[in-house]
């Protein structure tokens, strides 16, 4: 229900709807309690965004995303994409703050929302890579509309969710994997970073799709190239015959193949196309790659935010999709 049919059905103008709305000005009790029934009865929310535009004054867009530079660039790749839809759409004012994360650091993701909170923004766009943070952090924005991108988060209430759905993803390099890989009897499934809800669902996927063959689960948190460098001793020194990565650090392994002179004995499929990612498959360290369509991401969110601010209409779930590539079509 609109406001417009609002008040036609209380038999009052616009504009007193609106200022019940927002509790301003005089308006008779009776004609306060008719209204807020109504509203009530129809399930309606004031659109907080429409209102900003009313008022001819610029939408603010506070930008939650894990450092820039962080994970081989990926999520400049985002960033860019929120950038461009800017540009395109500026026709309606957007002004928007980037907030960079560690996701390596506990509770600086929890920190920095606790302060966007503290400023008044119109809308955010969230990557929610820290899940139980993000959880807390959810009651802060209970008036604000935002959009969740990379990675759905059950429980929480974006307009909108923009990313891959991460169980098929992790389904798919399954298949694919099988295809590359018939024979395999060592499998590999390995995630660099813990609480990431899609890495855990692409992980989940991944392993239903060997339905019957044991698949060797491991999560590690690689926070340092030393550290990354051990981990990935550790698994080839048990000689695989696949490995699959949740996230694009697939790089790293055919990095250290390359710089330790190993023959690559195994098939290699990991996520996103990074540069390192894109160089490696082309040279045949990496097998196959996934890709969620980084920067796509990032425009869809921004024009969610825009449909949202403009006619009211937006799509719950925006899913990206399972783009499949090989150094042959790459």
């Amino acid at each position: 229900m609109t406001i417009n049919e609002i008040a036609e059905k209380a038999g009052v103008s616009i504009g007193t709807v609106d200022r019940v709305i927002h509790k301003r000005g005089r308006v008779s009790k009776e004609t306060v309690a008719r209204i807020e029934k109504i509203i009530k009865d129809s399930g309606f929310r004031p659109n907080p965004l429409a209102r900003q535009l009313a008022l001819k004054k610029p939408l603010r867009i506070a930008v939650l995303l894990p450092k820039l530079k962080s994970d081989s660039s990926y999520w400049n790749l985002i960033y860019s994409g929120i950038m461009r839809a800017v540009e395109d759409l500026k026709l309606l004012s957007m002004e928007t703050v980037l907030v960079e994360f560690s996701r390596n650091k506990d509770g600086d993701y929890l920190e920095k929302a606790q302060r966007v909170a503290g400023e008044k923004f119109d809308a955010l766009i969230i990557a929610p890579v820290v899940a139980e943070e993000v959880w807390k952090s959810i009651g802060l924005f209970s008036d604000v509309p935002y959009v969740f991108v990379d990675s759905p988060l059950p429980d929480g209430d974006p307009i909108s969710t923009v990313a891959q759905n991460p169980y098929n993803g992790g389904f798919c390099a399954g298949r694919m994997m099988d295809l590359l890989s018939p024979d395999a009897k060592k499998i590999f499934c390995l995630q660099m970073h813990s609480g990431t809800y899609n890495l855990k669902e692409r992980a989940k996927g991944f392993t239903e799709y060997f339905s019957g063959k044991k698949i060797i689960s491991i999560t590690e948190n690689v926070t340092t190239k030393e550290k990354a460098g051990r981990f990935i001793k550790s698994v080839l020194d048990e000689n695989p015959d696949g490995i699959f990565l949740t996230d694009n650090s697939s790089y790293r392994f055919a990095e250290y193949c390359k710089q330790n002179g190993i023959k690559k004995s195994f098939t290699l499929v990991g996520y996103d196309l990074m540069k390192k990612n894109m160089q490696y498959l082309k040279e045949g360290f990496i097998d196959c790659l996934l890709s969620q369509q980084a920067e796509q991401q990032g425009y869809e969110a921004v024009k969610t935010i825009y449909q949202k601010a403009t006619d009211g209409n937006v799509t719950e779930n925006i899913s990206m999709p399972i783009t499949i590539h090989l150094k042959e079509n790459l």
